[in-house]
């Protein structure tokens, strides 16, 4: 998530909020929020009721560390949306380990917000 904060200025030129959702309790947020240097909004969302609404349950096989009680896990995905809650871009990691590069995300900033 450190990523994002290279891209800092371009979200502040364009008026974009940066949100993170997570299945991590709001108190595991809070704990560990420090480790990210991400200025954002930081969700939980450990019944995955956002991350359904975006289409983005993992139905694959159970990726969480052990000793995670969590059923199912997000699919890593960036969302770029509107102030009407309009989806303008989604990028769907193929791989949970690895997201876009900040580069890909300025070009759907560029092309839909620019």
């Amino acid at each position: 998530m450190r990523r994002w904060e290279e891209l800092r200025s371009e979200f502040d030129k364009r008026g974009v909020k940066v949100l993170t959702v997570s299945t991590d309790h709001p108190e595991e947020i809070r704990a560990e929020r420090h480790l990210h240097g991400l200025q954002a909004t930081m969700l939980s969302d450990p019944d995955l009721v956002v991350t359904d609404a975006f289409g983005l349950r993992n139905h694959g096989a159970h990726s969480a560390p052990p000793g995670d009680d969590t059923e199912a896990l997000p699919i890593p995905a960036s969302v770029l949306v509107d102030e009407n809650g309009r989806v303008l871009w989604l990028d769907i990691s193929e791989n949970y380990q690895r997201r876009s590069p900040p580069e890909v995300v300025l070009a759907a900033m560029q092309k839909y917000l620019d």
